[in-house]
């Protein structure tokens, strides 16, 4: 939290050492001088990380906006996945819609480094199944302007039932190092079984 603080308190910080230096001395030299310093001096004592955790923590903001994009996108599709007619193609696009999020959510706790490769990959086939979802709504609508709409709303169709395979796989993957890890687990929670006495 002190380091979101740090930019407006060094600048507010500038601003009242400037204004207190120069109605003090009425020098134009000192106060630009002495407010840099001041705000330069605030800066660093309210962001206390290194180099690398800073680093650190803008590779996890960009992540965040990215995975936040990523979501905003979901959820148009999800909003307009209510008007698809066909059950099948609709329950695919809402199964998506809850894969996404679960897989985000998951690899922020289990491979936080992957998160923005993670949310632009997913992002990108996000902002292409938008525009499958809005292009088969259309079809669906007005099936006259189009040749051969059944067929295309099929594709469409199948579209949406692969994204929704690839979107539930990505999410079994990630589960793989959890299971590696609940069944090491497993083997130490119980004490192998002991022979019995006769």
């Amino acid at each position: 939290m002190r380091r979101k603080l740090a930019a407006p308190v060094a600048l507010t910080a500038a601003a009242a050492v400037f204004a207190g230096v120069f109605a003090t001395t009425g020098n134009f030299l000192w106060a630009p001088l002495l407010a840099v310093a001041a705000a330069l001096g605030t800066y660093l004592m309210l962001d206390d990380r290194s180099p690398a955790q800073a680093r650190g923590d803008e590779y996890l903001d960009e992540a965040r906006a990215t995975a936040d994009e990523a979501l905003k996108v979901l959820r148009g599709i999800e909003r307009l996945s209510r008007e698809v007619q066909a059950p099948a193609a609709r329950a695919a696009l809402q199964s998506a819609c809850r894969y996404v999020p679960e897989l985000f959510d998951r690899v922020r706790t289990a491979a936080p480094n992957s998160l923005y490769s993670t949310a632009s990959q997913i992002g990108g086939h996000l902002t292409s199944l938008d525009g499958v979802v809005r292009q088969y709504l259309d079809i669906q609508e007005k099936p006259v302007l189009y040749t051969d709409p059944e067929a295309l709303k099929r594709s469409g169709e199948l579209a949406f039932e692969r994204f929704a395979d690839f979107a539930l796989d990505s999410v079994r993957l990630v589960n793989q190092g959890d299971i590696a890890q609940y069944r090491a687990n497993l083997d130490t929670v119980a004490p192998p079984k002991l022979p019995e006495l006769e």
